[in-house]
This record gives C-alpha cells, structure tokens and sequence, in this order.
C-alpha cells in the first residue's frame, strides 16, 4: 500500500514539488535537462544549455512547447 503523504509519491505527481528540479527533454535537440520548479503547477520557461532553444513548460499540464 502507497501512502499519498509520502515525499516520493508526490514527487512522482507533481515534479519538482519535493526537490525543486525535475527532468524534462530539450524539444529542439532532444537533450535531457534538469531545471528548476518555482511552482510544480504553474508555468516557466527555459533555455536550452546545448542548443540555445528556448521552451515553456506548463507542469499542471504536464506540457513543453518550444519558443
């Protein structure tokens, strides 16, 4: 049995809501990047460190939009 009070439970819900980073990949290159969480159910934009591309992740709606 889970317990839903349990930090990596939460974690696996709501990414970066426990560790403040969460894994998302590159829409452009295609390379793994950890960033950042503020908010694990608002929305951020961030920069390629491999490629430069810019993207907008909506972590609520779990989606990455390239810029």
């Amino acid at each position: 049995m889970f317990d839903p009070l349990d930090a990596m439970f939460f974690e696996s819900c709501f990414p970066g809501a426990v560790s403040g980073q969460a894994e998302v990949t590159c829409p452009h290159c295609d390379t793994m990047l950890t960033v950042s969480v503020a908010d694990p159910l608002g929305e951020e934009s961030y920069q390629c460190c491999e490629c430069g591309g810019g993207f907008h992740v909506d972590w609520g709606h779990e989606t990455v939009t390239p810029l």
